[in-house]
């Protein structure tokens, strides 16, 4: 009879370090603006690097950019770090793109700074709302786990000004 209880004092014991550990987790959320200045104007964060189609976005088509992340809209907000990545047109419809972005810390961004998330997903390229993925972390963002959602603020004909929202956390 004491054999047949084992594993479940087994598993009752696993289940408890289990939740012990998901306890001691705490969801961090960050709130930021990606500034970003179109190909052609002067001083631009984002480049076309391969083009197949000059007159619209086409499927095969890949940017990359180097974008800046402030406190707030306003250009002149404290500046906290840069979103550096790429972006496919990876859907032949066109309906998506997928991307990749490091969020690099710096400046003054409290613990924070000298650190990166890492992201990756579909961006809605009308500027509608777009959920991705955080996979990862450096410096005191090691290990994070999450999402983001990411909408279009603003634009004029040569900037973009992007509100982000990242909740995440991290492995002990």
């Amino acid at each position: 009879m004491a054999a047949a209880r084992c594993p479940s004092l087994v598993l009752m014991l696993l289940l408890s370090c289990c939740a012990a550990a998901a306890a001691d987790e705490k969801l961090t959320h960050l709130h930021f603006y990606f500034h970003e200045v179109e190909a052609g104007a002067p001083n631009a964060t984002i480049v076309s690097v391969v083009s197949l189609n000059k007159s619209a976005p086409a499927f095969g088509d890949v940017e990359v950019f180097d974008n800046e992340l402030r406190e707030g809209p306003d250009p002149a907000s404290r500046l906290i770090g840069r979103a550096q990545g790429f972006g496919v047109n990876a859907s032949l419809d066109g309906s998506s793109i997928f991307t990749a972005i490091d969020f690099v810390f710096s400046g003054d961004y409290g613990e924070y700074t000298g650190s990166t998330l890492t992201t990756q997903g579909q961006l809605d390229p009308t500027g509608g709302p777009s959920e991705r993925s955080i996979v990862g972390g450096t410096g005191k963002l090691r290990f994070a786990r999450g999402y983001m959602k990411s909408r279009l603020q603003s634009s004029t004909n040569t900037t973009s000004v992007f509100v982000f929202d990242m909740y995440f956390t991290l492995a002990h």
